[in-house]
């Protein structure tokens, strides 16, 4: 008879039957799917902005909604949200991100309580209490591809109903592209996911399958300086007709946020929904307030932290000079490096990995010059990119030879700037720097060219006489 009741609980039909004024979808999704932790909404503001966070999630509660969303994070953030449902359950999340140098990482874990809840066999006689929970935990991560951000998350499901447990694996996938240019001081995002991909759980002999839902979003960010949020999504659950949601934040003073949404779905949390948020340097408070179906309205409270250090997302072209800036410096072009770290610390002053790589390529160049003065040749530039923007090792082996040869190279240049000159070839036994002009300052006359036929050293020929002129009595013409 035992085993009758724990089939049942599979799609915690017996549940609903024992808790007054609850109906089977609170708990498994219109009684067709599992797993129904994984329909709770995550994050009051998204909440409180109709849901619709497809393309507008930028925080750690992307981890629900989107997560593609992670890549944007500039800064971590760790939050704690808390949701009193009815009849003693209740519902809590807590979630922490972290920014990287092109993206982002993150994870939370979800837990939905349903309190004591008195068991009865097959005959309704009773038989004791009942704990019944569902949980999730999830690892995932954000990756910056130019304006498009891709994102990823894995989580873990379990369920229990009295001595009988559930398990399951899902994931989302989404990405986000973010308009590059400016709208009424702010910027378009558009985003897609599809969540809740998995096996499903299986209790005892049946499965019941995960809410698989996909999501198309649009949102207009940081418009009006900063102070005006929109953003409008479209999804679809499985096994259920299509919803529109949409919602709007705007700042009222850089410290307090009104919003304002509505959720277009069936399913509980439809409606129409509110808040508010409070921000106080680097904690917040959000409020959402929302409907739950026939039971009435809910409250979620939550409050988040923002802590470390700022990352500021760089611009496609500020990404393009990072990665010739670090292409410079692995490949020991020193000066350029610093140069280009230079101008990036200009940029994003914020960017403490730009300082920190300058400060690399600028202790690189010292040791470098250290080594140069102490063997006593010329320090020289050998910066010499290709045509396609790449620096070419070849040619800065060649330059160092060149630097280590220095009078080599200059002799060469001598005998080619002696071949290429039109002037007479005046021979004179006195020292080649003689001819040097003294008002010319340092730079030496330019060498006459030899003969074909390159008399001796010691029989010096004079100059020929041309046909035309008649030599005097000194022999000069």
């Amino acid at each position: 008879m035992s085993q009758l009741i724990l089939k049942r609980s599979s799609n915690f039909l017996l549940i609903a039957a024992l808790v007054p004024g609850l109906t089977v979808r609170v708990f498994a999704g219109a009684g067709t799917t599992g797993g129904n932790v994984l329909e709770f909404p995550v994050g009051a503001r998204a909440i409180a902005m109709g849901q619709a966070y497809t393309a507008q999630a930028d925080d750690v509660s992307s981890l629900y909604w989107n997560p593609a969303g992670i890549a944007i994070l500039n800064q971590s953030q760790a939050s704690f949200m808390y949701n009193q449902l009815v009849q003693g359950q209740t519902y809590s999340n807590v979630a922490v991100a972290t920014p990287l140098e092109n993206g982002g990482i993150g994870g939370s874990i979800s837990y939905l309580g349903f309190g004591s809840i008195s068991g009865y066999d097959a005959n309704a006689n009773p038989t004791g209490s009942v704990n019944a929970y569902s949980g999730v935990g999830t690892l995932g991560g954000g990756w910056l591809l130019g304006p498009l951000s891709l994102g990823a998350n894995i989580k873990g499901v379990q369920a229990q109903l009295a001595d009988v447990s559930a398990t399951g694996v899902a994931a989302d996938v989404g990405g986000i592209w973010t308009f590059q240019k400016e709208v009424m001081g702010g910027t378009i995002r558009a985003g897609a996911t599809v969540r809740n991909i998995g096996s499903g759980l299986n209790f005892i002999n049946q499965n019941d399958p995960f809410p698989l839902e996909w999501r198309l979003g649009v949102a207009a960010v940081q418009m009006m300086d900063r102070r005006l949020n929109v953003s409008l999504d479209y999804g679809k659950q499985i096994d259920l007709p299509g919803a529109l949601y949409t919602g709007v934040e705007y700042w009222v003073v850089p410290m307090v946020a009104l919003r304002i949404g509505y959720a277009g779905t069936d399913q509980e949390g439809s409606g129409l929904t509110a808040g508010l948020g409070l921000k106080i340097k680097d904690f917040s408070f959000d409020y959402a307030y929302s409907s739950y179906g026939d039971l009435g309205m809910t409250q979620r409270y939550e409050i988040s932290m923002r802590f470390g250090v700022i990352q500021p997302r760089l611009t496609p072209e500020e990404r393009t000079l990072f990665k010739r800036a670090k292409l410079a410096l692995a490949r020991g072009y020193y000066e350029e490096a610093a140069l280009l770290f230079d101008s990036l610390m200009t940029m994003e002053p914020d960017y403490r990995p730009f300082r920190r790589y300058f400060q690399l390529a600028s202790k690189d160049t010292e040791k470098r010059d250290e080594e140069v003065n102490a063997v006593g040749t010329v320090n020289f530039k050998a910066l010499h990119p290709d045509d396609d923007g790449t620096l070419d090792q070849n040619e800065l082996t060649d330059l160092l030879k060149q630097g280590e040869n220095g009078e080599a190279v200059a002799k060469t240049n001598e005998t080619s700037a002696e071949e290429s000159t039109l002037a007479p070839y005046i021979p004179s036994n006195e020292p080649e720097a003689a001819h040097s002009d003294p008002e010319a300052g340092s730079e030496p006359e330019p060498q006459a060219a030899p003969l074909k036929d390159k008399p001796d050293q010691g029989d010096v020929q004079p100059p020929q006489t041309p046909a035309n002129e008649t030599p005097d009595a000194k022999g000069q013409p």
